[in-house]
C-alpha cells in the first residue's frame, strides 16, 4: 500500500494481518448459542456465580443469547455490570478475572464489537492470502470485508463505534491486573487468547492520534470515508502522527495478556 497511513483505515486488520497464522487468535468467542436462558428480569437477581455460569465465559465460549439478553434491557445491563463489578473490586483474583472478563464481553456486544469480530473472522484469511499475494491490498479491501455495512456507509456510527471501542481501555488493563494479581495464572475455562485479539484491537485504537479538532473515532471515519473513494487519498491531515504500532509490544496488559495465553513471541513481532 502506497501510503503508511493505510493503516488507519485497517485498524481492524492490521494486528491481526501480523498474527495471520495462529488459529487461536481467529475464534469467535460471541456466537455458541445457549437455549433456556432466563428472562432480562431474572437475569438482574443473579450473584456473579450465576452471572458467569449462565454466560458460559468459563467454557471457551460465551452464550450469545445471554449476552443479547443483558444488553436488550438498559436497567438489566447496568445491574449485571454493577454485579460483577462488585466481584472485579472484592472477589478472589480468579473470580475477578472471570467477572472482568464478562463485563468486557457484554460491553463489546453492547457497542456492536460482535458484528465487526465476525466480520474480522471470516475476511481474514482472505485479507492475508492478499496481504502474501503479488495483489495489492487497498483499503476498500480491508474495509468492505471487515466492517458491516452500518458502519462502512455511515461515518457517524463508525465514528462512535471505534471511540466506544477505545474506551474499553481500561477494561482490558483491569483484567491484566487481575492476571497479575494471581501470578501470571488465568483463571480455569477463560479464553484468554480471544482476549487478547480483542485487547490488543483495543489498544490499537488507544495509540491513534487523532489531529486538532477530531475525536479518534472522527479522524479514522473520515479517513474511511476518504480511501473508499480514493485509494491514494492523504488522511494525514486527520490525525497528528503516523501510528507507532511497535509500541504495543511494550504495553504492559498486551504483554501480561499475550504471556497468559502463550502468545508473547507474536506480540514481540510488532518490534519488526
Amino acid at each position: 500500500m502506497r501510503s503508511k497511513y493505510v493503516a488507519y483505515a485497517a485498524l481492524l486488520a492490521i494486528i491481526v494481518l501480523f498474527f495471520t497464522g495462529c488459529d487461536a487468535l481467529i475464534a469467535n468467542v460471541f456466537k455458541s448459542a445457549n437455549l433456556g436462558q432466563p428472562s432480562a428480569d431474572k437475569i438482574k437477581e443473579l450473584d456473579t456465580a450465576a452471572l458467569i455460569q449462565q454466560a458460559g465465559i468459563t467454557s471457551g465460549a460465551v452464550s450469545d443469547t445471554f449476552i443479547q439478553t443483558v444488553i436488550s434491557d438498559e436497567a438489566t445491563k447496568n445491574q449485571v455490570l454493577e454485579t460483577l463489578q462488585g466481584t472485579v473490586d472484592t472477589g478472589t483474583p480468579a473470580e475477578a478475572q472471570a467477572a472482568q472478563a464478562l463485563i468486557l464481553d457484554i460491553k463489546l456486544a453492547d457497542i456492536g464489537a460482535d458484528t465487526v469480530m465476525d466480520n474480522l473472522n471470516a475476511a481474514v484469511g482472505q485479507l492475508a492470502t492478499l496481504a502474501n499475494s503479488n495483489e495489492e491490498l487497498k483499503p476498500q479491501d480491508i474495509i468492505n470485508a471487515l466492517l458491516p455495512a452500518e458502519l462502512a456507509n455511515n461515518p457517524a456510527n463508525l465514528a462512535s463505534f471505534i471511540d466506544n471501542l477505545a474506551g474499553l481501555g481500561t477494561d482490558v488493563d483491569t483484567l491484566a491486573q487481575k492476571i497479575d494479581a494471581n501470578n501470571g495464572t488465568v483463571a480455569d475455562g477463560l479464553d484468554i487468547a480471544t482476549i487478547a485479539q480483542t485487547a490488543a484491537l483495543v489498544k490499537f485504537v488507544e495509540i491513534v492520534e487523532p489531529a486538532s479538532g477530531y475525536s479518534t473515532g472522527e479522524a479514522i471515519a473520515n479517513a474511511v470515508e476518504d480511501l473508499k473513494n480514493d485509494s491514494n487519498a492523504d488522511v494525514t491531515k486527520y490525525f497528528a502522527a503516523q501510528p507507532d504500532i511497535a509500541s504495543l509490544a511494550n504495553d504492559a496488559s498486551l504483554n501480561t495478556l499475550f504471556t497468559a495465553a502463550g502468545l508473547s513471541d507474536l506480540l514481540n513481532k510488532l518490534k519488526g
